[in-house]
Formats: C-alpha cells, sequence, structure tokens
C-alpha cells in the first residue's frame, strides 16, 4: 500500500486502525463484520492490517455496518482526514473557505 502521498497513507492507516479500534469496542469479531458486509473474513483482515484501502462508499458501509449513521461517519472520516491527511493550505481551504 504505498501508493499515493504520505498524507494519503497516513489517512488510510489511521481509518484502519480506526475501524478495527471500534469493531473491538463493539466487540464484533472480524467475521461477524464481514458478514453483514457480506465479504470474506480475511478481506476485513487486509483492510484492518493495512494492505487493502477501501472507497469512500466502503468506507461509510464499513461504518454503517459498525453502528454509525451517515452524519457520525462522515464526522468520523472527516476529523481523521484533517489529523492525518489534510492537504496544506491553498486556494481552496484557506481562511474557511472549505
Amino acid at each position: 500500500m504505498s501508493s499515493g502521498t504520505s498524507a494519503e497513507n497516513d489517512f488510510h492507516h489511521a481509518l484502519a486502525n480506526a475501524l478495527s479500534e471500534l469493531r473491538n469496542e463493539r466487540h464484533a469479531s472480524q467475521g461477524t463484520l464481514a458478514a453483514e458486509l457480506g465479504i470474506d473474513q480475511a478481506a476485513v483482515s487486509r483492510v484492518e492490517s493495512g494492505h487493502r484501502r477501501l472507497t469512500v462508499a466502503e468506507a461509510f458501509a464499513w461504518l454503517e455496518a459498525l453502528g454509525l449513521n451517515a452524519d457520525e461517519s462522515a464526522i468520523t472520516l472527516r476529523d481523521l482526514w484533517r489529523t492525518h491527511g489534510g492537504r496544506p493550505p491553498g486556494f481552496w481551504n484557506e481562511g474557511g473557505r472549505g
């Protein structure tokens, strides 16, 4: 999983950790989450270990399967991006414009 910028890599690593922690907080096994998502347990393991990245749609599906609603999922992803993947200030995100 080395493609992408350092910030993107940091974000995906943080997302993988957050998903694993949330699953553990819910006392759900990887197999239980996999069944909820309609995938196999090995796919859950690959994501949680950072060997596979999720698309935005997949991340929302995982968060929903773990009990978050759409608003909570959006906030979680936004906060992870701000902390681990945010880009430096630029035209679209300077001074409260983005």
